[in-house]
This record gives C-alpha cells, structure tokens and sequence, in this order.
C-alpha cells in the first residue's frame, strides 16, 4: 500500500484484503451499536488481517475475534498477503493443517456470533474467459463452503490493466471481464448457500486510481453496470490512505458504482511504510458519510497489539460516533490491563497518562497526537532562530519543556521493557527507542546551545556521533534525491 496519487498502469502496494456482505439475511444482529439491522441489509464493521509482511498467528486472530465484538462490530476477514493461497497460488485447494486451522476461526467466529470471511485474489494470472480457471475458483469456493464459510471477497487489487490475447477476444474491457467472474462465483456459491454473499474489489479502488475523475472512469463505471447488484464494492476513499472521505465524495461513488461502497479502511495500515506505527484513533471522517455506506472494515497494523485503539475507535465510529479525542480516550481507558507490569502481582499497570503519550507519538499516519504537535510546534521556535538569546525567558521555558518532554519519552521507554505481556512491548520497541534517541538528541544539541558555543563551533563534536545517524543503502539513494517539505523531488531545483 503506498500513496500514489496518479493513475499510470502500475502496480501499486496493495491496501489489505476484506471481505463483506449486502443485502444479507444474517442470523446476527447488526452489532453497530444499535443492535437491529436495516431491511435485510447488515451494515458490516470490523477488522481485516490483509497486509503484506508477517501474518498473526492463530492465538491472536482469536484475540481479535474478542476485540472486534467488545467494540461492537461484526466481522472478521481472514485474507493476510503472508498465506499463499489468497494470491499467488489462488488455484490451490488448503491443505488438511490448513483446512483445520480456517475451521477454528469459523468455529471461534461463530460463538461470538461474527461473520468470518475469506479473502481470494485470483487477479496476478488469471484468465478470465478460461473455464478451468473460472472451475479452480470454485473448487476453492467449495472447499470454503464446506468450512462453514460463507462470505467471501474477490480482489482485484494492484495489477496490471491488460488482459491475456484471450480475454481480449472474448471481453470488451477489463472491468468486463472481471464482472463476469465475479458474477459466475457470485452465481455458484448463492446456489450452494442462499445466504452466501460476495465482495468484490476493483482494480480502481480509489479516486487516485480513478484518475482523480471517478464519474468518467470507464472502468467503474462499467463494474457499476454489469456487476451483480448484489455483490458489493470494495473503496478506500480518495487515495490508498485517506486523510479524509467525505459524503460528497462517496454519493459519487455511490452512483456510478450503482450501489453503496463498503470502506476498506487503511487509515491505520503500515506495510507500506516499516518505519511507521499507528495507535491513535480513527480520524478525517465524520458520521455524515455513514448513510452512503454499507460497511467499513478497517486493515490496521502489521504488529497485532498496535491495533487496540484502531480497532475500537472504528468501532465507535461505525456506530455514529465522530468525537474523535472521546473515542481515544474511551479506548486507553480499556487497553490500560493490557500494560501490565511485571513481578508487581498483577496490580500494577503503566497509567492512563503514560499510554496515551504513547498514542500520541504515533497518532495518525498524517499528524501526532495534539500534546505532541504542540512541544513539536516549540521545537520548531526554538529552531528557526540561528543564534537564540538563550537568556531570554521564553526560549528557557521552550526548552525546559522540552527537556520534560525528552524525560517523559526516556521514563515511557524504560517503564514500558517492564511490561508482562512481550508481544506489546516488542510491537512499540523499536519506534520507541527512535523516539527517545531523537529526542535525546535534539534536547543535548539546545543544551549545547545553551552554552552559548562560539560562532562556527560543531555539534556533535568529532568523537560523538549518535549510533541512530543513519547510512547505508537506503540513505544513500535518499541523499541522491532532492527532496522539498512535502516529500516531493525536483531535479535540478
């Protein structure tokens, strides 16, 4: 997943997988807060395991079956990039280890009264109008079926637009092409299980990929004419990662896909960027955009115990709920048992205040949390002054507070490697560690100059450079590119 905000035919980092379901008879209530459902239509909320990178393990997606009905939402989609046979070997059937290991989840999903779903991408080779491709796809469905699964997504996500010499000569288009495959699996599984449902993710997932021109797409606008109307659609918004989705934006969508959108979430998604995490609250949308949906599904973090307040903020949010700072500090309030301390006889825990400064130093993938950005905003001052009157009262209060600032990161990260549960500790660690050595840096280069050093004097002298100074490969081909505030490169300028 990445942030590509052009539309060239290229393969851009996928956004997770999911999987939803519309105009459903379910056995379940809505569990959006209110506990009915709409017609016969289930507004669908809950998480993903859809990234590239290392997959949960079992125990954990147990966890999140836990998580996602304690934040009152209904769905689980198990579609992670680690399993091969959502993608690359689409066509091969799971094996009995593998078979047994689905059947739990459905089992687990189940006696939460949850919808478990599963994620199929047979978009990296297949060729459309081939029947021994469109019978693999079944035999995959089958086999699902016979789990219990019931709810299936086809993605169609980050591929080439071209079509085999074959599909070329049998289909119009691409987006025709792909409609016909979804409609005949649509087709195969409604007559195994009337209740079945499919979801579909198009290839043009998102405004960017639309070209910025959603109603002259011709892409979505053919998937909104000649899909089955009751296979939903897959949207991220205006980008891969939106900082917001507006009403305005998804009636749009909505009436050229000829249906309502579900959100496929990646506000909190990090595989596309390593050196980021994100345990903040869902933000950039507000409860007027719930009407013109008909679900949102969130495909949060790589590392499973980041994604506590994620999760449950997208869960207040999905039942009608668009303060964010409450939903956050409703959510820190509940993940408080998780920070246990060890050896303390499992009565103490970090405080609320301790982890939400860890909330805040990794808010949102487009800001820090507000305490944050405001001693951000006082290093900033303090900075733009080449040689600061450090006599001067309000730089002295600028960095003091920031020398606090520093001690509250250092005493965060020491308090933090006491932590019983490992898992949590290890999902923060290195970001942590970051934050501290930054910051440590940045408070020791004020205090030097508080010293008032001569004029051409060097920081740091020539025998101390901080072990995080970065090289390597990567850097160098970073140095290689100039690159201006909004990272963005301008040969020659």
């Amino acid at each position: 997943m990445g942030t590509v905000h052009e539309f060239p035919n290229v393969i851009a980092s996928p956004p997770g997988l999911s999987g939803w379901s519309l105009d459903v008879l379910l056995d379940q209530p809505d569990r959006r807060g209110t506990g009915t459902t709409r017609g016969q239509s289930t507004f669908l909320t809950g998480v993903i395991e859809g990234f590239y990178g290392r997959a949960w393990s079992q125990p954990q997606r147990v966890e999140m079956l836990d998580w996602i009905a304690n934040a009152g939402m209904n769905s689980f989609v198990y579609g992670p990039k680690d399993d091969i046979k959502i993608r690359a070997r689409w066509r091969e059937l799971y094996n009995a280890a593998e078979a047994a290991a689905l059947q739990e989840l459905v089992d687990a999903a189940r006696a939460r009264k949850l919808i478990f779903m599963v994620a199929i991408a047979p978009c990296l080779d297949v060729v459309y109008s081939d029947a021994s491709d469109l019978e693999a796809l079944k035999r995959r469905l089958d086999q699902l079926l016979d789990l219990g699964v019931t709810h299936f997504a086809l993605l169609f996500d980050d591929i080439p637009r071209t079509m085999m010499p074959a599909d070329e000569r049998a289909f119009p288009s691409f987006a025709a092409a792909q409609s016909y495959f979804a409609n005949e699996a649509f087709r195969h599984v409604r007559a195994r299980a009337p209740g079945a449902a499919v979801l579909f993710c198009p290839t043009e997932y998102c405004g960017a990929f639309a070209g910025h021109d959603v109603p002259g797409s011709a892409y979505l606008n053919t998937i909104g004419a000649e899909l089955d109307p009751e296979i939903g659609v897959f949207w991220t918004g205006p980008d891969i990662v939106s900082k917001t989705i507006t009403a305005q934006s998804l009636s749009e969508v909505g009436r050229v896909l000829r249906r309502k959108p579900v959100i496929w979430e990646n506000f909190h998604a990090n595989d596309y960027d390593i050196r980021r995490i994100y345990a903040g609250p869902l933000g950039g949308r507000h409860a007027d955009i719930l009407p013109l949906i008909d679900g949102i599904i969130t495909n949060p973090n790589n590392e499973f115990e980041a994604n506590f307040v994620p999760v449950h903020t997208t869960g207040a949010f999905a039942a009608g709920s668009d303060d964010e700072a409450s939903a956050f500090a409703v959510a820190l309030k509940a993940w408080q048992p998780r920070f246990r301390l060890a050896f303390t006889g499992q009565t103490e825990t970090l405080t609320v205040e301790e982890i939400r400064l860890l909330g805040e130093l990794f808010y949102q993938p487009f800001r820090c949390g507000p305490q944050v950005e405001g001693l951000l905003q006082a290093a900033r001052r303090l900075m733009s002054q080449k040689r600061p009157d450090v006599r001067d009262a309000g730089w002295q209060d600028g960095h003091e507070a920031l020398v606090q600032f520093r001690d509250r990161i250092t005493g965060l990260f020491n308090r933090m490697t006491e932590l019983e549960n490992r898992d949590l500790f290890y999902a923060f660690h290195p970001y942590l560690w970051e934050a501290r050595e930054e910051m440590t840096h940045l408070v020791t280069y004020l205090d030097w100059l508080a010293g008032d050093p001569p004029r051409g004097a060097e920081f740091p002298d020539k025998d101390r450079i901080y072990n995080f100074y970065r090289q390597g490969f990567t850097v160098a081909v970073q140095e290689l590119l100039p690159r201006d505030g909004s990272g963005r490169y301008r040969h020659g300028v």
